[in-house]
């Protein structure tokens, strides 16, 4: 059953019918090449904390700051916290491969089951494919990886450019991203087995979900309010590492708070716009009403980038009078800030990408019909963008006001901010817009192919 497995999946993947297998193992191989990217960087920070290069320790002692491993240890935390925040889209990105074509892979099962075969037997036969898949990707995002390691030589923390075997995990840490990797993508395929029931005769349930409440809201406001009463005795400049620690623990209870309430928000805008007579207005916002989780997930990687992009406008300015040891910080939080940037571009732009290609395959049947009804393309391509669009500027209204306030307590203890900063964030917003509707659009072709594919009911 495995060998069988492993062929198909091998010959799906050479045939490329959809292009979903292709977009899984490239998610795959994104997912890869992240994830062993944050937990080199995080082991680079452990490496220069237990021994921190000679200016970073020359300007600490000088200063007489304290011991230059304990304010290097920092570095460790501050990683971690990054870890924490990028993790989990990462990892979501990974998911979301495995679930690439639900609804085609279970119509296929169900057919397997039509000629003999065992449920458990078709439930395994998917979770191999999911693993071969992922597999590939992985070998892709490792050598994706190693190539990238270089051009680390070009970045400076703690006073010192990066050498490229500072970017190296140890083989342990490699296994274990790995292991979790495939680990995550045979548990998201057993879930999304879940949603449909793969039997002979039937494969899936598509009853209307229910809607979602707005307990959401409640969650999200209680986790600013518990952020912004525990921020009140931080000091980001005087704080022991159990502070930051405490500190980064509410953060990431916002973020995930925003990731709760979004899909709400999303439900709530798409409601009263079904109330329109634009063909393709209403196709979208009818769309986005049934499945507002599934929007979500198009933007999700928009929303960290909206996140994080807020909370930059209150990094200091370069000082050109700063002290040893601010004129190393300065400089590394923003270069710190600006490498989680360039995650979050890469992670929206990707995670749309399969999101909404996924979602494009497994509404085929209803492209098809709706075109043969006479629905132009154009409609169901303006359709398409506008699935993109709302989510988009719903998902920056939470996420851009949601990261100030999590920026409140470096605001108030931060030097002046710079114009500088707040062009930054437009020009980051802008690039991650752009990069997410180009990603909507690249979906052009793969309904272009469901509408000019000839399919023959039985007769």
């Amino acid at each position: 059953m495995i060998a069988l497995s492993t062929r198909l999946a091998l010959s799906r993947l050479r045939e490329n019918r959809s292009g979903l297998d292709v977009l899984a193992v490239l998610a795959f191989a994104v997912t890869a090449w992240l994830a062993l990217t944050v937990a080199g960087g995080t082991t680079m920070f452990v490496q220069r904390a237990d021994d921190p290069p000679a200016v970073f320790r020359d300007a600490v002692t000088g200063f007489g700051f304290g011991a230059p491993g304990e304010l290097a240890l920092g570095y460790v935390f501050l990683a971690a916290i990054a870890c924490a925040v990028l993790v989990v889209p990462i990892l979501g990105l990974g998911g979301a491969a495995a679930r690439l074509g639900a609804s085609g892979r279970s119509r296929r099962l169900s057919a397997l089951r039509l000629i003999g075969m065992t449920g458990s037997e078709v439930v395994l036969m998917s979770v191999v494919e999911s693993l071969v898949l992922a597999a590939l990707g992985i070998i892709a995002g490792t050598m994706i990886w190693a190539v990238s390691l270089p051009g680390w030589t070009a970045v400076s923390f703690l006073g010192e450019n990066l050498h490229a075997a500072e970017m190296l995990v140890p083989w342990w840490v490699a296994a274990g991203v790995i292991a979790l990797i495939l680990l995550l993508a045979a548990l998201s395929t057993l879930l999304g087995l879940q949603r449909v029931r793969i039997s002979p005769l039937g494969v899936a349930r598509r009853e209307t979900p229910p809607a979602l409440k707005a307990w959401r809201v409640a969650a999200l406001v209680l986790g600013i309010v518990a952020f912004v009463v525990v921020s009140r005795s931080f000091d980001v400049l005087n704080s022991d590492l159990g502070g930051f620690l405490i500190i980064g623990g509410f953060l990431a209870a916002v973020v995930f708070a925003v990731n709760l309430v979004g899909p709400w928000v999303i439900q709530l805008v798409a409601r009263p716009l079904t109330r329109t007579k634009n063909p393709a207005a209403l196709l979208a916002m009818r769309r986005l009403a049934a499945a507002p989780k599934a929007a979500w997930r198009n933007v999700s990687g928009l929303a960290l980038l909206g996140l994080i992009a807020a909370f930059t406008v209150v990094m200091p300015k370069d000082l050109t009078d700063a002290d040893p040891i601010s004129a190393i910080l300065l400089p590394d939080i923003r270069t710190g800030a600006m490498i989680t940037l360039a995650i979050g571009l890469v992670l929206a732009a990707t995670s749309t990408l399969i999101n909404q290609a996924s979602a494009t395959v497994d509404r085929a049947q209803q492209t098809v019909a709706l075109n043969r009804l006479g629905t132009p393309a154009a409609v169901l391509a303006g359709a398409r963008l506008r699935q993109v669009l709302v989510p988009m500027a719903t998902t920056l209204a939470v996420s851009i006001p949601a990261g100030l306030v999590l920026a409140l307590p470096f605001l108030t203890q931060a030097a002046d901010i710079s114009y500088q900063n707040i062009a930054l964030l437009g020009g980051v917003l802008l690039t991650g817009v752009l990069l997410t509707v180009a990603a909507a659009a690249a979906c052009g072709p793969i309904e272009k192919r469901i509408l000019t594919t000839a399919y023959r009911r039985n007769d």
